[in-house]
């Protein structure tokens, strides 16, 4: 039989080894936790968890920010200050809204210059690196000089003199031959796609130029207005839309698709886009989305069209899949491989 001095010992014992536990748990939290957010800064694991990216990214030093990412890919603006952006159909130049501090600029892809600049609430498009097209709901339209920031009014076709209209609607020999009057037409790859009939003289006499879309032009084709423009041998720049979904590089050789880059001649993928959860998700899907080239061809911007969701609504009272919590994602740049821009 066990005396009562052997039970107490046991007893004694077995508190010890709880105590023993208990310390080292909370040793292993302690020193567990940084490890954690160091290894996730740094890029040792946990790159593609939405979860870690939530709680940490936001806090890890600056200078981790490419770290955390594959070496095809380069953070443009980081995750935590990137809001929403636009492209210059160049590739030279970005327009930056960030987030927290709500700062606006223009961004040299090639020197890194940031210049301040600021953009009206609107629809705004980048017609080449000097000239930006703002209109709001249709209305207030103007263009923006950059490199002076005067804005410069530009009258919707009904108010032009001669009209162009002929019992309530357009009529096309009218609108060739008020086209063929100015230098320049820009086709924006927008919802109503509209199209900007500049002049070159438009900032002294603006009623010179116009603007139309394609609800001005008969019939029901979806892309009714490039066979409008290619029908009656109008040459135009064409402004693709600020998520295209695949872009050609300027030197032609290459297409971004969401999913990656591709060799224009062949077809073949040549790089993978970055995953920012590495599977599909039903808000959000797999890959960020393209939003076209750099000017030198060196590789294609991508951002979140939808940021990932670590907290999904997918459940049965719900009809179609909504998000609880959304992940900020950066403007990346995925970059084409050296053998392919060293083959030429």
């Amino acid at each position: 039989m066990r005396t009562v001095k052997t039970l107490q010992s046991e007893v004694q014992s077995s508190s010890k080894r709880k105590g023993y536990r208990f310390w080292i748990g909370c040793s292993i939290l302690l020193l567990g936790l940084p490890l954690l957010y160091y290894g996730y800064c740094w890029g040792w694991w946990g790159r593609q968890s939405l979860l870690l990216q939530y709680l940490f990214q936001c806090n890890c030093p600056p200078a981790s920010e490419e770290a955390r990412y594959p070496e095809p890919v380069n953070v443009i603006i980081p995750a935590c200050k990137y809001m929403s952006s636009i492209l210059s159909p160049s590739g030279h130049l970005l327009y930056v809204q960030e987030e927290e501090s709500g700062l606006t600029y223009l961004l040299n892809l090639q020197t890194g210059e940031e210049i301040p600049f600021a953009l009206s609430e609107g629809s705004n498009h980048f017609l080449n690196d000097n000239l930006i097209f703002h209109s709001l709901h249709g209305g207030d339209e103007y263009i923006i000089d950059i490199t002076a920031n005067e804005r410069y009014p530009v009258q919707n076709a009904t108010q032009l003199k001669p009209s162009i209209y002929s019992m309530g609607n357009v009529d096309p020999k009218l609108l060739v031959e008020a086209l063929l009057q100015v230098d320049q037409i820009f086709l924006i790859d927008d919802v109503f796609q509209p199209a900007i009939a500049l002049s070159s003289d438009f900032r002294t006499h603006p009623q010179n130029s116009f603007t139309f879309d394609i609800l001005d032009i008969p019939g029901d084709e979806p892309n009714r207005m490039e066979q409008f423009l290619k029908a009656n041998g109008l040459g135009y720049h064409f402004i693709p839309a600020s998520f295209p979904q695949e872009a050609i590089s300027p030197n032609g050789r290459f297409i971004a698709r969401d999913d990656g880059i591709y060799l224009s001649e062949t077809g073949q993928k040549i790089i993978e886009n970055y995953s920012p959860s590495g599977y599909h998700r039903a808000y959000s899907g797999k890959y960020s989305s393209v939003r076209g080239w750099i000017s030198d061809s060196s590789g294609a911007l991508y951002s979140a069209f939808f940021r990932p969701c670590l907290l999904e609504t997918g459940f049965l009272i719900f009809e179609y899949p909504g998000c609880l919590i959304q992940v900020p994602q950066p403007l990346l740049k995925l970059k084409v491989p050296e053998e392919y821009l060293l083959s030429r």
